[in-house]
């Protein structure tokens, strides 16, 4: 009787010869999972690995109403005209943008016309979502994603000499800012030429989808009102020529914002949102990994101490500051009918910048602490801040590569002698040693639309060496020794290649450990 395995092989020679033979086996053989129960185990796995899930929606609202002439006694209400003041859904955040007409209707705002302070109502919304996985021991990816979303509504409700308050003299403004995370993973690592014409494939593919917007804008206004056509110009009475639709022409910001963010995120510009602020749905997750799993086998045990890897992935999409365009007349169904001296239809809201900021940082780094008390580091970041300037029809193409290359080594129980004032004394210490360098290259390109220009305007590549020692003398005092070079190549011709160096040292102590 033999316990077998799958892969067992079991042999049995008799003694003498037999004519008939029996060989009776019993054992268990392993059967092989099915294609469902192995797809269901690593559906369970991949359950377990998602640890924590976390969701926080943030509202803040405040309003601000200069000129109230009731007081405040019980819960700051008073009784005012034969009412109560201000009211409890006021007191309990329930109030809306209604409430100064309620406040002008109830007689609670004064009538003096030289009040000059905005009546203003404050709304902040902010939205964040985070995810933590580990799909086995030592891998760690934390995912976030968050909107934000501000405003401020200001009116100026100001009496006139009969003491009434005409709405021509709110002149009502909304001013704000915005962003959110998006992946623009796709166009990070386009090969841009640094010398010639510096042309970008995505800036072209930007000046591409401009044409696209501008016709997606037309096929939705002429949904809503009857009497435009996008192939005529009304104000100058001839037909317009081209790929641009009347109205929303190659500098109109209801054309390059979304043709931005589609170009830079490598979307489709047939799918992109049309409104300069996309809705929590389209929240993109960014993420830091981290990996320390390697220690866990023996052969990696025997030469370093630990193991560290990790990659971070940052990019967020934000609109600078927006308020309210003062040129801006909807029409009953709410959509603009005034058009600028470019013959494009002037939008609800005036935006100065359209921002794409994305950072690895890093993309990579790895640390590793050896046996014999080295460390060592490799770490290379990456960054890129592309910034539509709406005023001038301009990109900033800025970019940043740095690669780092370090190490360093802890001697114990170093011995120092320091003498002072004619008397010594010895300090027994580790003493730490760092060395680092690093190659830091930056560019800024200026990419003008119309013009179809593409000029480099700033930047430089930086080498820089570092070497620093860390002694500490006592439990409150520590002693350190630093000097570093650093040599920077300049981008562009007007300015001149420098050198510097620092060599100094440092003692900190503390007061309260």
């Amino acid at each position: 009787k033999y316990d077998i395995v799958s892969d067992m092989r079991i042999e049995y020679t008799p003694d003498a010869d037999v004519d008939t033979a029996k060989v009776s086996i019993t054992g268990r053989v392993e059967k092989k999972p099915s294609m469902a129960s192995t797809a269901g185990r690593y559906l369970i796995r991949a359950l377990m690995a998602i640890r924590n899930v976390s969701a926080t929606y943030t509202l803040e609202q405040g309003q601000l109403l200069p000129g109230y002439l009731p007081g405040t006694s019980f819960l700051g209400q008073e009784t005012y005209n034969g009412m109560s003041a201000p009211g409890w859904r006021f007191l309990t955040g329930l109030s809306d943008n209604g409430f100064f007409d309620e406040a002008i209707s109830n007689g609670w705002i004064t009538t003096d016309s030289l009040l000059n302070i905005p009546a203003s109502s404050n709304m902040r919304e902010q939205i964040n979502l985070r995810t933590n996985i580990e799909p086995f021991p030592g891998l760690r990816i934390d995912l976030t994603s968050d909107r934000r979303y501000s405003e401020t509504i200001a009116s100026y409700l100001r009496a006139d000499y009969n003491g009434n308050f005409p709405d021509s003299t709110r002149n009502t403004r909304i001013t704000g800012v915005f962003t959110i995370s998006i992946i623009s993973w796709g166009t990070a690592f386009e090969k841009v030429p640094t010398s010639g014409d510096y042309r970008s494939e995505t800036f072209d593919r930007f000046n591409e989808y401009t044409q696209i917007i501008s016709q997606r804008r037309a096929a939705e206004r002429t949904a809503v009102d009857d009497t435009y056509d996008p192939g005529y110009n009304p104000v100058t009475g001839e037909p317009v020529t081209g790929p641009y639709a009347s109205g929303y022409g190659k500098t109109s910001s209801e054309v390059l914002i979304p043709a931005f963010l589609a170009a830079y995120t490598k979307g489709d510009p047939h799918k992109v949102p049309l409104e300069p602020f996309p809705s929590a749905w389209k929240m993109m997750p960014n993420w830091r990994i981290n990996f320390e799993g390697l220690t866990k086998y023996e052969a990696v045990r025997k030469v370093f101490n630990s193991v560290s890897i990790s990659h971070q992935y940052r990019s967020t999409y934000s609109i600078g500051s927006f308020n309210t365009s003062l040129y801006f007349d909807p029409d009953e169904s709410g959509i603009s009918r005034v058009r600028d001296m470019s013959y494009n239809f002037i939008p609800m809201y005036e935006i100065n910048t359209a921002i794409i900021n994305e950072q690895f940082s890093p993309l990579i780094n790895i640390d590793l602490g050896w046996k014999n008390s080295l460390t060592t580091r490799l770490e290379y970041r990456k960054s890129r801040t592309v910034t539509l300037n709406l005023s001038s029809n301009q990109i900033a193409d800025i970019r940043n590569d740095e690669i780092t290359i370090g190490a360093g080594y802890r001697f114990d129980d170093v011995r120092i002698v320091i003498k002072t004032g004619g008397t010594q004394r010895a300090f027994r210490s580790d003493l730490n040693l760092r060395l680092d360098l690093s190659i830091r290259d930056n560019k800024t390109v200026a990419r003008k639309l119309v013009e179809d220009v593409n000029q480099p305007v700033v930047g430089r590549k930086e080498f820089t060496a570092g070497l620093t020692a860390d002694y500490v003398l006592s439990d409150r005092f520590n002693l350190s020794v630093f000097a570093d070079h650093t040599m920077n190549d300049p981008f562009v011709a007007n300015t001149f290649p420098t050198s510097n160096t620092n060599i100094g040292f440092s003692l900190k102590f503390t007061l309260v450990q």
